[in-house]
């Protein structure tokens, strides 16, 4: 069952961005600490919108580099933006809601994330087989290491993925789409540690609940997709799994996610209208849901009872039981087929936020009614939002 969608709302919304956007951009007040805010960064227009999700209203619109896509929050609740089209982050202070610097880069970034102490921030690269270091106190590149043999001719695509920080922060591991491996980063020795040969382009790397084992997302190995799990503490290739594709579909694995219960894993094929399900315990597929186009991201909700699914292909969001492990609804959220790679549930799990990219709305869900209630106007091919919860900055990233 599909919920109603009024269309013309869509449009007198996204009509009214740039008269926001030239009311806010004279307003020097910032945020306060209490309240919650939605920074929202927009690709097309190099900016980031924050919207007030009380009075869901613009408050300011905030430069940034060329193509602001993704972004991390550390302590104090700076912001570091990372800029595709420019060899810079931008970095914003998000209590006062201003630009507060920004971050000279060696390439073009690719993705962000946090150390577990959340001193430093990793930094990997759409063209350069490199990782970099960023001080996130300091706003200073501490160190760039060299993952892998350069490209030979012209490399179409993104050479390293997302980084991935061992629990103990010792170690670095980056997806290099080149070479076909994941390589892995001594910080205290600066430099690779050792190749891990998936033979493929891996996306993402999610942690197995006990932490024994790296759950290896790939886009692309072998003519499909596949999940490679990885033995954690010796960096063994423990088993590779490919993803069964139904007639005229494409591998291209993106992001998954573990059941509350982690029996249970959920793997995102982008290139298809399937999610696969594995059991963790028989390292075994067991079932495969239909959902919309370009499954993405899962998004557990607070409870533990449903995912929403994000698609990059579609303009809904399917919602999965984990008791049944079965699609229960579909809610159209726009008239196009992008949408964001962040999302986040409210706490007390009553709403869920997502953005409707192709239509450049950020769109709230009531989740016991399953429809979408509300559409605050952002910036053009916006892909990611940060949350300001009061002091509290929880994770957007699925």
């Amino acid at each position: 069952m599909k919920t109603p969608f009024n269309g013309p709302l869509f449009v007198a919304a996204a009509l009214a961005l740039s008269a926001l956007m030239a009311g806010c951009a004279t307003q020097t007040t910032g945020t306060g600490q209490a309240g919650r805010l939605a920074f929202v960064a927009s690709e097309a227009d190099g900016n980031v919108v924050v919207i007030d999700l009380d009075t869901e209203k613009v408050g300011k619109i905030l430069p940034t580099g060329k193509v602001a896509h993704t972004m991390a929050v550390a302590p104090g609740g700076r912001i570091f933006v990372n800029n595709r089209g420019s060899r810079d982050l931008t970095v914003l202070d998000a209590l006062a809601a201003q630009v507060a610097g920004s971050v000279a880069l060696p390439a073009r970034s690719f993705q962000l994330a946090l150390s577990p102490n959340e001193k430093t921030l990793a930094v990997t690269y759409i063209d350069a087989i490199k990782l970099s270091l960023v001080d996130v106190a300091t706003n200073a590149v501490v160190n760039t290491i060299d993952l892998g043999k350069p490209a030979v001719g012209e490399f179409k695509g993104v050479m390293t993925k997302h980084p991935y920080w061992s629990p103990d922060g010792r170690f670095v591991y980056v997806a290099d789409a080149v070479n076909k491996v994941i390589a892995k980063v001594d910080l205290a020795q600066g430099k690779v540690a050792n190749i891990i040969n998936i033979e493929g382009v891996n996306h993402y790397l999610h942690p197995s609940p006990d932490g024994k084992l790296l759950f290896a997302v790939n886009e692309k190995r072998a003519g499909g997709a596949s999940l490679t799990l990885i033995d954690a503490a010796t960096d063994a290739i423990v088993k590779d799994l490919p993803v069964a594709l139904a007639e005229g579909e494409k591998g291209f694995g993106h992001h998954g996610a573990f059941t509350r219960d982690g029996r249970h894993f959920l793997f995102c094929n982008e290139g298809g209208q399937n999610v696969s399900v594995l059991d963790v315990a028989k390292q075994a597929w067991v079932k495969t849901i239909k959902t919309g186009k370009g499954p993405g991201h899962a998004a557990l909700s607070p409870d533990g009872k449903q995912f929403f699914i994000i698609h990059h292909n579609d303009g809904v969001i399917t919602v999965i039981d984990t008791a049944r492990l079965e699609a229960v609804q579909t809610i159209k959220i726009g008239n196009g087929n992008k949408q964001s790679h962040a999302a986040w549930f409210t706490p007390d799990g009553k709403f869920f936020y997502v953005v409707a990219t192709s239509d450049n709305m950020l769109v709230k869900i009531d989740v016991a009614r399953m429809e979408a209630v509300s559409r605050m106007p952002v910036g053009g091919k916006s892909f990611f939002f940060v949350i300001k919860d009061g002091l509290d900055f929880p994770a957007t990233e699925y």
